[in-house]
């Protein structure tokens, strides 16, 4: 505790050493005893020392304390997993990565009429020269197809090192799952009377103690030091309570993490079936491996989830569920039917972007539906998950840099520029409801190195679509931002990749007349438009919509079918099922030096910015 000088009062605000040591100086240099007393080179100045010491130790290690008992400021895990559990919420487990797999079975006897995969059956894969194990948790089995073979489809596979333990009830004994990676989705728990008894309860993880009977077979998991769990029963009251001499077995997938997501090629290793010969074909890559649950997602997840009471009403609530339940979901959104486009009333719209893809595959789109929407979503209300909507963002930048302040070579200016262009769009773009912002993005560029003194900086905004071959069809592009008419230059501000239309040999395009009408052609001999449909789409510049109508595709001349347009505004807004991310491999940038830094009036004019089409 420090006094202030003469008028001695408490100050309590002052928790600096120095400012501590001050003050205790000051409130004894005003005291008559010690008013001449010189405090420096004496005993008392190390007695000062070590009040000022104990003081700020103090004030250090309570501010700490304090700050460890709120779920916002706490920075120890154990405290975070705590404090979650006050709210009710446990920290999502490592989970291990699933595929999906059909499984051919040849070279069996003409005789037999089913052949029977039993579960648990071991696939291998290599994932960078490390190899993972898969297993089936269940059997299947199928009858002779028309060629003779069996063919398993859907075979559900998940990765991870099985692991059991056996334990005893009794006074004191703690039921503990001995691994920090286990994951609590595949955990099984077995209660018998007696370990020489054969008969067998399975118990069940309890979510919600509304539906606890006191004769519920029924167990709660709680994380405790270290990242491992811990399993508790009921007492009697809330789930059955154990008796002395239960014998309990835990059994339990350990994951590898995300080591081994995006697999694709599988080995069967198990159990010869039938004497045939099992090859293996992916239906679906690994996917959905992954860490447990970090420390600033809980105490995101953990508040939300508890104002959400384990339910899906608001479209909040399903946002909490899929974070807290779904690991590998990066990025969310969630919009009611009325509020799409065209409306659909007695619908949820959910769009998903995980973390290693693109977008979901059916199998995990089923997954969130039926393992974590389907017993809290209202019965009336329909979820459907959708696709993300991207807008690759073509960027061209001219960088100007002083050569004087940089031994770089202009090759090195425009990596260190397209990196941090490329940062940018990791950290900020690539999720729902986030806009790419031109003053930022200009910013960054003149910020990335100390040499550079301006740019120029122009961006187009790219959709791809998915041509549906051979059939008359209808393509559009809702850019939300109105798109620019540049002038009135034909074609400037619309393009679309080449592609082929049946009984012609030549590759065609599409452009814009610049009054609003969609345009189909090809490129002539003489290297002019030859226009072969004038009018095959609109264009609706102020709101941003281009629809293509009629327009039947019978290849591509390229590896992706996409239209290209210029927006009136350089801010591109996403909406709904939208993400606005960098085009990596259309990123260009050209580092200049600029002549103005060297004397030179005419600085960096006379380049010819249209030598590089945006």
């Amino acid at each position: 505790m420090a006094i202030a000088t003469n008028n001695k009062r408490i100050v309590v605000g002052d928790l600096d050493f120095d400012t501590i040591k001050a003050n205790i100086k000051a409130h004894l240099q005003g005291q008559e005893e010690f008013s001449d007393y010189d405090f420096e080179g004496s005993a008392m100045a190390t007695l000062i020392d070590v009040l000022a010491y104990n003081t700020h130790y103090n004030n250090l290690y309570t501010n700490l304390a304090v700050n460890e008992s709120f779920l916002d400021s706490a920075s120890k895990r154990a405290n975070v997993v705590s404090l979650a559990k006050a709210l009710g919420y446990t920290p999502r487990s490592a989970t291990c990565a699933t595929a999906t797999v059909t499984c051919t079975l040849t070279g069996v006897d003409p005789s037999a009429a089913t052949a029977t995969i039993p579960r648990e059956q071991a696939f291998t894969t290599q994932v960078d020269g490390e190899t993972y194990t898969f297993f089936n948790l269940s059997s299947q089995t199928v009858s002779r197809s028309s060629n003779g073979n069996f063919v398993f489809t859907n075979v559900e596979l998940l990765e991870g090192v099985k692991i059991t333990h056996t334990y005893t009830a009794g006074k004191g004994q703690k039921f503990l799952i001995q691994n920090e990676n286990a994951d609590l989705s595949t955990l099984k728990v077995q209660v018998k009377p007696n370990s020489t008894s054969n008969l067998v309860d399975v118990y069940t993880r309890n979510t919600n103690i509304v539906d606890a009977l006191s004769d519920s077979k029924i167990y709660f998991v709680k994380e405790i030091e270290a990242g491992l769990y811990e399993i508790t029963f009921g007492d009697g009251t809330l789930g059955k309570q154990l008796d002395n001499g239960n014998h309990i077995t835990l059994t339990y997938f350990v994951s590898s993490l995300d080591a081994s997501n995006g697999a694709r090629t599988f080995t069967y290793d198990g159990a010869t079936v039938l004497s045939g010969t099992m090859s293996v074909t992916s239906t679906s890559r690994a996917a959905n491996g992954s860490a447990s649950e970090d420390i600033d997602s809980i105490k995101y997840n953990a508040p939300r989830l508890y104002a959400a009471q384990n339910r899906a009403v608001t479209p909040d609530d399903y946002k909490t569920l899929i974070y807290s339940n779904y690991p590998i979901a990066k990025s969310v959104t969630v919009w009611g039917g009325e509020d799409n486009n065209p409306p659909v009333y007695g619908k949820t719209f959910i769009c998903i972007k995980p973390t290693d893809a693109n977008k979901l595959t059916n199998v995990q789109k089923e997954f969130v539906k039926n393992n974590i929407l389907k017993q809290r979503n209202i019965i009336s209300v329909t979820p459907e998950i959708v696709d993300p909507e991207y807008f690759n963002i073509k960027i061209t930048s001219f960088v100007y840099y002083n050569p004087r302040l940089t031994d770089n070579s202009p090759t090195e200016m425009e990596n260190i520029v397209k990196q941090e262009i490329l940062d940018y769009d990791d950290n900020v773009l690539q999720k729902f409801d986030t806009m790419l912002r031109y003053s930022q993005l200009v910013r960054l560029v003149d910020d990335a190195h100390p040499a550079i003194t301006n740019n120029i900086t122009r961006i187009m905004v790219r959709r791809q679509f998915i041509p549906a071959y051979n059939i008359s069809s209808e393509y559009k592009l809702t850019l939300i931002n109105p798109i620019s008419q540049d002038g009135g230059k034909q074609g400037d501000v619309f393009a679309s990749t080449g592609f082929y239309i049946p009984n012609r040999t030549r590759i065609h395009f599409l452009d814009d007349d610049a009054v609003g009408n969609i345009r189909l052609y090809y490129i002539g001999s003489d290297q002019t438009k030859v226009i072969v449909n004038p009018n095959i789409g609109t264009i609706d510049y102020e709101n941003g919509n281009v629809i293509v109508r009629n327009l039947t595709i019978t290849k591509l001349d390229g590896p992706i079918f996409e239209f290209q347009v210029k927006p009136e505004s350089y801010d591109v807004v996403p909406a709904l099922n939208q993400i606005v991310q960098v085009s990596r491999d259309l990123l260009t940038v050209e580092a200049i030096e600029d002549n103005t830094s060297n004397g030179d009036l005419e600085g960096g004019y006379g380049y010819d910015f249209n030598s590089v089409r945006s």
